[in-house]
């Protein structure tokens, strides 16, 4: 059996190891990352795209780029928030429990869309548009997958296990909460679209890695 100190420890190494790991990946993008539009314009441009994720060279909004933030950071704040309103201050434990679940597969999502994006350096609809002057961002070759897509689906179908673990036989909570897991992804991925920050199969595989994550938690991570 571990100690009350192995156990804090142990706790504390889940959250850091996938926290060191994602900083580290971020941190070498000068490294890992090629502008490689710039040297091959060429082949950094719209021809280059499959039919689908044409759809992204229509728009271009800053509104809705705007909005998308806002969708992400909201659904953060609710996220965080939920455990403590389902619970009352009756569980406090069982809250900072449901949160831990919460930071530790924000994090591991983290890891895995810095590793994704390393690897495959897709530019962004911006950056086919103006090759030889987007191009030269090394931020700009971020966009598969989308992570505000990943971010949304992961946390709002967390919230939908919270509620489903607190009110196992109350359906019509679950569905509700179901609805707007649906409702946040959907908006989600339109908005980054729009915006022109992302392609359509960005998002899309933004969505299914999310509830990836959520699903391997649901499975795996005991309360």
């Amino acid at each position: 059996m571990l100690s009350s100190n192995q156990k804090t420890l142990r706790k504390i190494g889940l959250i850091l190891l996938p926290a060191l790991l994602w900083a580290g990946i971020f941190l070498l993008r000068p490294v890992l990352y090629h502008p490689w539009c710039v040297n091959h314009a060429t082949l950094c441009s719209p021809d280059q795209v499959n039919a689908l994720d044409r759809w992204a060279f229509h728009f271009g909004s800053i509104r809705a780029d705007f909005w998308s933030t806002v969708v992400q950071n909201s659904v953060g704040v609710v996220a965080v928030l939920l455990p403590f309103l389902l619970y009352l201050g009756k569980e406090p434990i069982r809250a900072l429990r449901e949160d831990f679940r919460l930071l530790q597969v924000t994090l591991w999502n983290g890891v895995s869309l810095e590793l994704v994006r390393s690897l495959i350096q897709r530019p962004r609809p911006l950056v086919l548009r103006s090759p030889l002057i987007e191009g030269a961002n090394l931020n700009q070759y971020t966009s598969f997958y989308s992570g505000h897509m990943s971010f949304v689906a992961l946390a709002t179908l967390t919230m939908y296990f919270m509620v489903v673990r607190r009110f196992p036989n109350q359906k019509w909570i679950q569905i509700n909460f179901f609805l707007f897991f649906l409702m946040a992804t959907a908006l989600t991925g339109a908005l980054r679209v729009i915006g022109g920050r992302h392609y359509p199969t960005d998002v899309l595989c933004g969505f299914v890695v999310g509830c990836a994550w959520a699903l391997f938690f649901q499975k795996k991570t005991k309360l």
